[in-house]
């Protein structure tokens, strides 16, 4: 998790403040800034999610009334999460650089 978060942090948010971000909202209608949009909203979610699951689950850092008690529901639900940012991210990778691979 704070691996990812750290990947996440170093080459994701960087990439995504100079490629997508200045061109949001204009070109949300085009795939190429709507893939990468809604990957870099899901993954923000999903990232957060995990990090609560493991500040929650692993450390007695948060109060009482804030923690886990049902983690089979939250797991599952993360998991869920990162399978559609995981397809979300392949989606975007594939729009942006494989039309490219073919042009002469």
């Amino acid at each position: 998790m704070l691996l990812n978060f750290a990947v996440v942090a170093v080459m994701m948010v960087p990439s995504f403040r100079v490629h997508v971000l200045p061109r949001i909202p204009a070109k949300l209608g085009k795939a190429y800034y709507a893939f990468a949009t809604t990957h870099g909203a899901l993954g923000t979610v999903t990232e957060l999610a995990g990090l609560y699951i493991l500040r929650s689950a692993g450390t007695s850092v948060l109060p009482e009334k804030l923690r886990i008690t049902t983690y089979k529901v939250w797991m599952r639900s993360a998991l869920a999460l990162w399978w559609a940012v995981l397809l979300l991210g392949m989606a975007t990778y594939t729009r942006w650089y494989v039309p490219h691979l073919f042009r002469k």
